[in-house]
């Protein structure tokens, strides 16, 4: 199926889609397809299509949110901005988000793959034991992006996911790095209240010191901190026990 429409500049944008990829809960569809430019084969891109008032305005706010702070984070943590396009479809209104393909959905749960997930911090890999299978090329830890370094750029930018979860991460390509998507539910004027570092393999840290529940349960289910013992009392306060009698 094939989809053309003319642009601002009197190019002639089309689209041959090739795959259903997603159906939202919210009604909007995401499809894969080959985009040309003036009939010349240009990239492999991503169509989020809505129908109706309310889809429409929801992909022109995800647009707007490309165009301004997912900007500086395209082509790195997330996809890159190719167009918007709106028309009148049989079945109504529709506008077309259209963003570069990066690859498949991840498949694995953050939690399964907390492992080597934690290790991309380190200078080198871990050494495998002799009685352990090697690990595959796509969980090399060392040659990809970080899903938390990602999702923390993006608080960076004012931008909180607002649907964080495996569904919203694909492995790009050409290095297996985690991109994020789906910004459907995204809050562009997010003051992120990070309170402490988000440091590997140290013990898991209340989520009052965190003080950014998408960060904080990010981390929590990717297994990035190490379980630990907090303490029940503060230092200031103290506690006397007394026997109790028989």
């Amino acid at each position: 199926q094939a989809v053309q429409v003319e642009s601002e500049d009197a190019s002639r944008y089309s689209v041959d889609v090739s795959a259903l990829l997603h159906t939202g809960e919210t009604g909007c569809r995401v499809f894969r397809g080959a985009l040309s430019i003036d009939g010349c084969r240009h990239s492999e891109v991503v169509c989020k299509m809505g129908q109706g008032p309310r889809l429409v305005e929801r992909i022109r706010k995800e647009a707007e949110l490309y165009r301004s702070e997912l900007k500086p984070l395209q082509g790195r943590y997330v996809p890159t901005f190719v167009g918007l396009f709106e028309g009148n479809m049989e079945g109504g209104e529709t506008a077309c988000l259209v963003l570069t393909y990066e690859g498949e959905p991840m498949q694995l749960s953050l939690y399964t793959s907390g492992i080597d997930f934690r290790c991309v911090l380190t200078s080198l890999p871990p050494r495998p034991r002799a009685h352990t299978r090697a690990v595959p090329p796509t969980l090399r830890a060392p040659r990809r992006k970080k899903v938390v370094a990602a999702l923390l750029a993006l608080h960076k930018a004012g931008v909180q996911h607002g649907d964080f979860n495996e569904r919203s991460i694909v492995l790009r390509a050409s290095d297996n790095a985690p991109v994020l998507v789906g910004f459907g539910s995204a809050d562009a004027h997010h003051a992120c209240r990070l309170g402490c570092e988000l440091t590997f393999y140290e013990p898991q840290p209340h989520s009052d010191a965190v003080r950014c529940a998408e960060l904080y349960w990010a981390c929590v289910v990717a297994a990035v901190w190490l379980p630990g013992a907090r303490p029940l009392l503060s230092p200031a306060r103290s506690l006397t026990l007394r026997p109790l009698p028989f």
